[in-house]
This record gives C-alpha cells, sequence and structure tokens, in this order.
C-alpha cells in the first residue's frame, strides 16, 4: 500500500465531493425531498472541513513518530464526527420543521461516503508513521 501524499488526499476529496453531491442529490429527487437539499450541503461541506482538519493533523502524527498520537486523531475524528452529525441534524430538523423523515436520506448517503474516504486515506496515512 503506497503512502499517502498531499496531492492524492485532495483529489480523493474532490472525488468524494463530487460522488457525495451527485448521490445524494439524485437519492433526494427520488425520494422528492429535493428541497431538504440544505442538509446534503451543509453535511458535504462539515466533513469536507473535518477531513481536510484530520489530514493535517495525521500528517503531523505521522512526522511524531508516535502511534498513540495517530489513534488519538482517529478516535477524535469518529467522535467529531458522530457528534458533529447528531448536532447538524437535530440542527436542520428544529429550524426547518421537515414533514417527512426521508430527508435524512441524503445526509446518511453522504456520511457513508465521507466514511469510507476517510477510512481509506486514514489507513494510507498510518502507512507514514515513522518513516520521516
Amino acid at each position: 500500500m503506497n503512502k499517502l501524499s498531499s496531492k492524492n488526499f485532495y483529489v480523493g476529496l474532490v472525488i468524494t465531493i463530487f460522488s457525495a453531491a451527485i448521490t445524494a442529490g439524485y437519492s433526494g429527487q427520488l425520494l422528492e425531498v429535493t428541497e431538504h437539499n440544505l442538509l446534503m450541503y451543509l453535511s458535504i461541506l462539515f466533513f469536507t472541513f473535518l477531513a481536510m482538519g484530520v489530514f493535517h493533523l495525521s500528517e503531523r502524527a505521522a512526522n511524531a513518530n508516535n502511534k498513540n498520537f495517530f489513534m488519538q486523531i482517529v478516535m477524535i475524528n469518529t467522535m467529531m464526527k458522530m457528534f458533529g452529525s447528531v448536532v447538524v441534524v437535530i440542527g436542520y430538523f428544529y429550524f426547518t420543521k421537515p414533514s417527512t423523515t426521508k430527508f435524512i436520506v441524503p445526509f446518511i448517503i453522504v456520511y457513508v461516503m465521507y466514511t469510507i474516504f476517510d477510512a481509506y486515506f486514514m489507513m494510507k496515512q498510518s502507512k507514514n508513521i515513522g518513516s520521516k
């Protein structure tokens, strides 16, 4: 497994952004909840900035030559993603009061796609620990 470069990370992130937007947007059309696309866009923004922050922290952890620091970043990422997701969904629900629960499906699609991307790049990044 090759080490992860910044270029590869950002290319993967852009692919994830477009894939998530297209897939979640299409599912929103199928479920007739396009009026709730704001939640999809908010979730893409949240997960994108979280992924970028975690990537830069994991680069520091790889350079620190400390596997515990890297594992702490993985755990904090998971906690932030879950807590942030709850806050975003409950906040959106509170402010928009959607008439159907189907509004959550595009959000879940975005969440799963970013989770797959996070797992992939963190696995690649873990190969960088102690190599510098």
